[in-house]
């Protein structure tokens, strides 16, 4: 198991005698030879120095969403692999970076790597329809696999979905008044910012709610707050 955070520090055997196993060598060699070209977006420095180094010199990253970048990239990536944001409300630049980058590459697939569940945060990335999910503990074999898959299209990659039948997807306009609510913690603010009516605010809060079994909105938002 490893955390994307020290991948740095385990890309490499201690001696140089060692040799890696098989099946990981499979991997690696599998990745080079596609020529995998990948954004991959990563708030932490570290992590996306360690996807950088897996995954080869064809690896974009960046720290953001940036939707300036999307038009100026050739060739066309094969792959997107984005973390779910530390702050809850930054998710819907994330959204629409992946809708704007799906309009303008096609065959471009999706991978989340994240390093935290709930069903809140599970319930947003559904919504995104990614094409596989993975946790940063991951071993290097299931990320390269996962990645060669995707990028092949290969039917493999779609098992490395993790819990995705399990989440209920949320309707973009709940993702929405979620973000807004999780960055004002008010509703009529996030009603006027989005401009809706308060009622449409708490029908959308509530049909969230429901989603993720909390009694009521006040649960919604502790549970928010907590991410």
């Amino acid at each position: 198991m490893f955390c994307i955070g020290v991948l740095c520090r385990r890309i490499t055997p201690k001696k140089s005698n060692d040799k890696p196993p098989e099946v990981w060598k499979h991997a690696f060699m599998l990745i080079r030879r596609i020529k995998v070209r990948v954004i991959y977006i990563d708030g932490s420095p570290l992590c996306r120095l360690g996807m950088k180094t897996l995954l080869g010199g064809g690896v974009i990253t960046l720290s953001s969403p940036n939707m300036n970048i999307i038009k100026n990239i050739i060739p066309a990536p094969d792959l997107i692999i984005t973390e779910f944001p530390q702050e809850i409300y930054r998710f819907e630049a994330y959204l629409n970076f992946i809708k704007y980058s799906r309009g303008e590459y096609k065959d471009v697939r999706l991978l989340f790597f994240i390093d935290k569940t709930s069903p809140l945060i599970l319930a947003f990335i559904a919504a995104a329809q990614p094409d596989a999910i993975l946790h940063k503990r991951e071993t290097l074999q299931m990320v390269r696999e996962t990645c060669a898959a995707l990028v092949c299209r290969e039917e493999e990659g779609e098992r490395r979905v993790m819990n995705r039948q399990q989440a209920a997807a949320i309707t973009p306009g709940e993702a929405a008044v979620l973000c807004e609510t999780a960055r004002t913690e008010d509703i009529r603010l996030t009603a006027r910012r989005l401009n809706l009516h308060p009622k449409t605010v708490y029908s959308h809060l509530n049909n969230a709610g429901k989603k993720f079994g909390t009694r009521n909105r006040v649960e919604l938002l502790k549970m928010i707050a907590l991410l």
